[in-house]
């Protein structure tokens, strides 16, 4: 029976979520050491281990100077320890003074070191000793593979991932719809058919196509060639004669976000994806919290930001700000942000505004030329350890 030690941070509670995950075993407990601005951090974290919380302790450092005073750090966390026992410490989280002080308190006890290192997902056991040239540190990888609720949760975010549904058509029909878009197939009454659906339909529950196309209603704006523009997008409802509102979002957009689903999973074999995540947990965040496309691999978290169109720099400033804003505020500066667009982004100037915010901007050249899209996804693969 042992003793688990960590530090916890808002930033980043993935570290000692893993540490747990890979050496917990029945009977153990748990202790988190936090400073005070981060002590209900711990709360959903523990709630997500499932574990009695009779077996977990909290040492928080009440006081703005205890968090950055060294010997305040070290004689509150020796005062509320047991002196006897095997404790294992994940020095991962929290700041570096944080760090140097926990090992300083925690040397002079039965204690074994290390460091959960979430980039590269796997854990450094090591031995502080006078002898740096005997190579005892041992490098173990994380198993434990962590799924998008997971992440969402010990982040202390709420999340409607049991109401998404996977995509509605299949691989092939959205590589067509790609096709169309990004050759520009289109003729200018479809994209005029595309923007009566999307202003005026795509909230409805259901539309009758032949009531849209010969309205009897004078609130309903008429469509003529709806069911003729379905047939050459190579479209057939799931109900003969009717288009559902899943169908009304896929048609005016949702589409990408289905191709950026199906490029995902094909190429990088995610261990969770989902369309359409809707979180929520902070109230300093006023705008649409939903996620385009997000996925989980090797437990790092992806969120691409899909938009088939970009009209402006302002429009695409704003999307940038948004994705900028769940990032640093809700999802933790652990998580890698993509935007995904059809725009031609022809002398690199919104991509450099993308980098700036650490968001990798994929545009129309990106998207369309298979070389540049295996560059992405090497990319995403190297981030989380996987060979190409």
């Amino acid at each position: 029976m042992k003793t688990l030690v960590n530090i916890i941070s808002r930033e980043h509670p993935l570290a000692a979520y893993l540490f747990v995950k890979e050496n917990y075993e029945e009977g153990d407990k748990l202790i988190f050491i936090s400073a005070h601005e981060n002590f209900d951090c711990i709360t959903p974290l523990v709630k997500c281990l499932k574990i009695d919380k009779e077996q977990v302790q909290r040492i928080v450092l009440r006081r703005d100077e205890d968090k950055y005073t060294y010997e305040r750090i070290c004689r509150v966390i020796s005062c509320a320890i047991p002196k006897e026992g095997l404790y294992y410490v994940n020095l991962a989280g929290g700041t570096r003074y944080m760090a140097l002080s926990v090992q300083h308190v925690f040397a002079n006890y039965n204690a074994q070191f290390f460091y959960t290192q979430t980039r590269e997902n796997l854990i450094v056991k090591t031995i502080f000793d006078n002898s740096i040239f005997d190579n005892d540190d041992e490098i173990i990888p994380i198993k434990h593979k962590t799924r998008l609720g997971e992440y969402f949760e010990i982040h202390g975010l709420q999340h409607d991932l049991d109401q998404t549904t996977p995509p509605i058509r299949d691989e092939e029909q959205t590589n067509y719809m790609f096709e169309l878009f990004s050759k520009r197939k289109l003729r200018g009454s479809d994209y005029q058919t595309l923007d009566i659906l999307r202003e005026k339909y795509r909230n409805w529950k259901y539309i009758n196509i032949s009531e849209v196309e010969h309205p009897i209603n004078d609130k309903m704006i008429p469509i003529p060639t709806l069911g003729r523009f379905l047939n050459f997008l190579h479209f057939v409802p799931s109900q003969k004669g009717v288009l559902q509102r899943e169908e009304l979002e896929y048609l005016t957009g949702g589409w990408f976000e289905e191709y950026v689903y199906h490029l995902v999973k094909k190429n990088i074999h995610p261990d969770d994806i989902a369309i359409g995540v809707h979180i929520d947990g902070c109230t300093e965040i006023q705008h649409n919290n939903e996620l385009d496309v997000s996925f989980i691999k090797n437990n790092q978290l992806f969120v691409i930001e899909c938009k088939s169109g970009i009209n402006s720099e302002s429009m695409f400033n704003e999307i940038v700000y948004k994705v900028c804003a769940l990032k640093e505020v809700l999802l933790g500066m652990a998580c890698n942000s993509y935007i995904f667009s059809l725009k031609k982004d022809e002398n690199g100037d919104l991509k450099k505004i993308a980098k700036y915010m650490d968001i990798t901007f994929c545009d129309y050249d990106c998207l369309t030329k298979p070389d540049k899209v295996e560059k992405v996804m090497k990319e995403m693969r190297k981030t989380i350890g996987v060979k190409s």
